[in-house]
């Protein structure tokens, strides 16, 4: 395990490394789950916060708290807020890594994995912002979500509009609500998220990529190495999810990040993101039809109203964010109704995870919201921005890339009834997948990278591809050739088993013949025996019945004296009383 010693520190460990006072808090949610929170409620140099409201900061889809401080304090923004005097605690969502407990349930349970985004928003953040303004002593706080931490923010200002006014101001990080328009490697996978979701529950009890040993051998070994590291770890695993940024990210990251993240959630939560693919809307978890009346009395899910978010907010995003798309964050801007700001990172090749581990992600994110905060922390602040009114989604002036990116067209799976992407499908389509994930190129040089690039990731996943079509070619050619094996033993086995058969019958059938013998012989002793004690039985009878009646006439004989006496005695003693008298 010293092996992974580097790659496995808690987000306590990584904090205090790094000069850092840290806390840790539970909270308990209305529907019973324990959520672990890390405070840093100092700067580096010991001061005390000197901001007037505390500061509440929520990761990513199967990330933790240790997302925000992995790459150390010259990178992470909770640290650098703390040092500018802020009162900094870090969210952790139910089912990841430090959030693994229940009041009444263990994480191995099925029950304890039924959940999705609603219940995050809808629980989870109430719960922890009631805990962070009463520990405080406050009435308002900032809020900081980073891709799923924003959605499930606006799923709280939608399900419980009470919360809204305790929100000082809000900074959504690659915010997501809509999805249909992402071109991320995850949209292939996204029609077939209900079925990989069944698998889930029945296999995993609905437990969705938790944090595992694999991980750490993965993340202290191949994604350490230079070349396994980019090949493999940056190319596979975040730059097709992600983005590709070939300028500001950091290789180095890459073991840190692997040792932590995915931390697991819910494998409902995972397809409650896929139907924001599918669907096009920003709407509560679709159960089906059949369940949809059960739990909404209707058959498609409400969505949320983003319109009735009466709260601060400002958008940043990225314009290589293939995950969250600007077309898609340009759509969710028009339905919030006080956005105070919405602005790219500086960078035209910032992605979905430059906001938490980019080189300049200091200047493209973390000084901006310094400034966001620095203005509305403020006591004498208040919003005079637009005014609390959205615009209709149809009047949203869609985004135009130079040069503009093409619908890809996928060519069909083959079959009647796909339960999940094939390997010929990947095959067929990789080109198309490749493309649809590469940045826009903004000059030759660019363009020369991105190609190279390109190449790169072709010649990668095809010959992973590749691989995996021959492995499971010559899984089919062991499986034949098992199961003639099989066939042929049982066929053996058969034959033998018959002749078995047939030679048991006739030992049985002797056996059958020489018990018949065995049983008239002994019948016949049998019936001879009863006949003898018959006779017997009825010798010893009479026998005993004569002594019996000795016995009675004698018995008769002495009570007939013995009354007569009696009889004398008594008339002798009535015939003196009758004397007496006279």
């Amino acid at each position: 395990m010293n092996l992974f010693e580097n790659y496995s520190l808690s987000t306590v460990e990584i904090i205090q490394n790094n000069g850092y006072e840290v806390e840790v808090h539970n909270v308990i949610t209305a529907d019973g789950y324990i959520l672990e929170l890390h405070r840093i409620p100092k700067s580096k140099g010991g001061q005390e916060p000197t901001r007037n409201h505390p500061l509440f900061i929520h990761h990513g889809i199967l990330g933790t708290s240790a997302d925000w401080v992995l790459a150390g304090a010259a990178m992470s923004l909770p640290m650098q807020l703390a040092n500018a005097g802020y009162d900094v605690w870090l969210a952790n969502c139910r089912g990841n890594t430090y959030s693994r407990k229940h009041i009444s349930m263990t994480y191995k349970q099925k029950a304890f994995w039924n959940f999705s985004l609603h219940e995050v928003g809808k629980y989870d953040l109430p719960a922890s912002i009631d805990y962070i303004l009463a520990t405080t002593n406050t009435s308002q706080l900032h809020y900081i979500g980073y891709s799923m931490g924003s959605c499930v923010f606006f799923i709280m200002g939608s399900e419980r509009p009470e919360y809204q006014p305790k929100i000082r101001s809000q900074i959504s990080l690659a915010p997501v609500a809509f999805l249909a328009n992402t071109r991320s490697s995850l949209r292939f996978m996204a029609p077939y998220a209900k079925m990989l979701n069944i698998v889930y529950q029945r296999m995993w009890k609905g437990m969705f990529m938790p944090q595992s040993n694999m991980q750490k051998f993965l993340a202290s070994t191949i994604c350490r190495e230079r070349i396994t590291q980019r090949m493999i770890c940056e190319k596979c695993i975040i730059f097709s999810v992600c983005g590709s940024d070939p300028y500001h990210f950091d290789t180095k990251l890459i073991p840190l990040i692997m040792g932590h993240f995915p931390a697991g959630t819910s494998a409902n939560l995972a397809a409650h993101f896929a139907q924001f693919i599918l669907k096009d809307t920003f709407g509560q978890y679709d159960y089906g039809r059949a369940m949809n009346l059960r739990h909404y009395n209707s058959t498609e899910p409400p969505t949320y109203d983003l319109k009735s978010i009466r709260v601060p907010i400002t958008l940043i995003y990225g314009e290589n964010d293939i995950l969250a798309d600007t077309i898609d964050v340009m759509k969710l801007k028009a339905q919030l109704p006080m956005v105070m700001d919405a602005f790219p990172a500086k960078s035209p090749y910032f992605n979905h995870v430059d906001f938490l581990w980019s080189t300049s992600v200091v200047e493209q994110i973390n000084n901006p919201v310094k400034e966001i905060l620095q203005k509305t922390d403020d006591l004498s602040w208040t919003y005079t921005g637009p005014a609390a009114t959205s615009t209709a989604v149809d009047a949203v002036v869609p985004v135009v890339r130079q040069p503009p990116i093409q619908i890809l067209q996928l060519n069909p799976l083959s079959g009647a009834v796909n339960l999940a992407p094939s390997l010929e499908f990947f095959a067929e389509n990789l080109d198309a997948i490749i493309a649809s994930t590469m940045p826009v190129p903004v000059d030759e040089r660019d363009a020369a990278v991105f190609e190279m690039e390109r190449e790169q990731q072709r010649l990668l996943f095809g010959g992973v591809i590749r691989f995996a079509q021959a492995a499971e070619k010559k899984y089919g050619q062991l499986r034949e050739e098992f199961t003639n094996e099989i066939s042929g033993w049982a066929d053996d086995v058969a034959t033998g088993a018959e002749t078995r058969v047939k030679q048991t019958a006739v030992l049985v059938n002797g056996k059958i013949a020489f018990a018949g013998h065995s049983v008239a012989g002994a019948v016949g002793k049998a019936e001879h025996f009863v006949v003898g004690g018959v006779g017997k039985a009825e010798q010893t009878v009479a026998v005993g019945i004569g002594k019996a009646q000795n016995y009675v006439s004698y018995g008769l004989n002495k009570a007939d004296r013995a009354v007569n006496g009696a009889l004398n005695a008594t008339v002798g003693r009535v015939g003196r009383v009758l004397w007496f008298w006279k």
